[in-house]
């Protein structure tokens, strides 16, 4: 018993070092640490959520409040992103996987994506084919290569307000035209009643919560 909390509390202590080396916008702290995690015995679930997940937040926080600008978000996003490249091996692929076509991207007027990367990564590792648009990504180009692909979800991040909108622009024009797969949405901007009100058929508070709602949409779809 000694011995788990022991080392419970070194995994705390590593992931709160996470966290305070993502908003210093240590590159080469974030990785060092990464590694001595999983070396300690946490999983990548736990790394991401606990450690660089809150990490990014501070960040994104201290940007609204004007004491971080551009230079620092593009500093910590290579931060976190190296990390995330450590961390791919590790994601555990299920077992039950339902294989699908997902397209993801951060809506136009918004270029946060960090959120929308590890959605990304976390569907790749559990085996769904992933086509990320990448940041700014008008409502065309969702709806061009969903269309392109035979795509089974749609996927959309906005982290800003202004950006929702162009979100549910998007929406709107995926409903008009012959897409027949289902669209989720996430970001710091919605709620899940502001998802349900541009008409999303799923909302994701995280990367998680996004992998058991595409399992559950790529089953409606298939059924």
């Amino acid at each position: 018993m000694a011995t788990t909390t022991a080392t419970t509390r070194a995994t705390t202590e590593l992931l709160e070092r996470l966290r305070e080396q993502i908003v210093a916008l240590d590159q080469t702290g974030v990785e060092q640490t990464t590694l001595e995690a999983l070396a300690a015995g946490a999983s990548a679930q736990e790394i991401i959520s606990g450690g660089l997940g809150p990490g990014m937040e501070a960040v994104g926080k201290r940007f609204e409040e004007g004491d971080f600008f551009v230079p620092e978000l593009l500093l910590s996003a290579r931060a976190m992103q190296s990390a995330l490249d450590l961390l791919r091996p590790h994601l555990e692929r299920s077992a039950d996987t339902s294989p699908g076509t997902i397209v993801l991207g951060t809506v136009q007027g918004d270029v946060h994506e960090i959120g929308k990367n590890i959605v990304a990564i976390v569907l790749a590792a559990d085996g769904f084919d992933v086509h990320d648009l990448g940041e700014d990504v008008p409502p065309q180009e969702f709806l061009d290569k969903a269309n392109e692909l035979g795509a089974d979800v749609v996927g959309m991040s906005a982290l800003i307000s202004l950006a929702v909108s162009k979100m549910a622009e998007t929406v709107a024009m995926l409903r008009e035209s012959d897409f027949k797969g289902r669209v989720i949405v996430g970001g710091a901007a919605l709620t899940r009643e502001s998802a349900e009100q541009i008409g999303a058929d799923a909302f994701a508070a995280d990367a998680w919560e996004a992998l058991g709602n595409v399992r559950s949409l790529i089953q409606e779809v298939a059924s």
